[in-house]
């Protein structure tokens, strides 16, 4: 293999963490290892911000071990619990695909590892390992598309719920 068609090095805990997520199910050896070539691996203690509602979004984050809480703060400041990320899984999938606020907070509600992946690193990757950046991007389509009609009857509920108390 020569050196321009090397995989860039990467972590092999971040490759183990990402080849136990469902986002990266369908991705090669190297192609794991490119896509962990950017990624930094955190341990968190409980109580821990990975994000807040409203901040920009710069970042997917991949939960390798322990639990995530996502929550929102309801209408009299309270927080509400929208769901718990267990590892191995993902979250902050859309940063990659645009910059916004972020709709949720996430708290480590126990001790994590995650593999950061930021926006920034992966369009700089874009350029010389495109294909790799390019599977990822549609995995992470393919996961905010299920997510999305996963809520949908949700959704349906919520609204014929509101309709009646107008």
């Amino acid at each position: 293999m020569s050196a321009a068609s090397t995989p860039p090095s990467a972590n092999a805990e971040v490759v183990r963490l990402l080849r136990a997520t469902p986002l990266f199910k369908g991705f090669t050896d190297t192609g794991l290892q490119i896509i962990g070539s950017i990624g930094q691996l955190k341990t968190l203690p409980p109580s821990t911000p990975l994000f807040v509602e409203n901040m920009i979004g710069e970042s997917l984050f991949v939960v390798g071990q322990g639990t995530v809480r996502l929550a929102v703060r309801g209408p009299a400041g309270e927080e509400l619990t929208l769901a718990e990320v267990h590892g191995p899984g993902s979250l902050g999938e859309a940063a990659l695909l645009r910059p916004g606020p972020r709709q949720c907070s996430a708290t480590a509600q126990t001790a994590v590892s995650v593999v950061e992946i930021h926006r920034r690193d992966l369009a700089a990757l874009q350029r010389s390992k495109p294909q790799a950046c390019l599977k990822l991007m549609m995995g992470v389509v393919e996961l905010v598309a299920e997510r999305l009609r996963d809520t949908e009857s949700d959704m349906k509920a919520f609204l014929a719920w509101r309709s009646g108390r107008s």
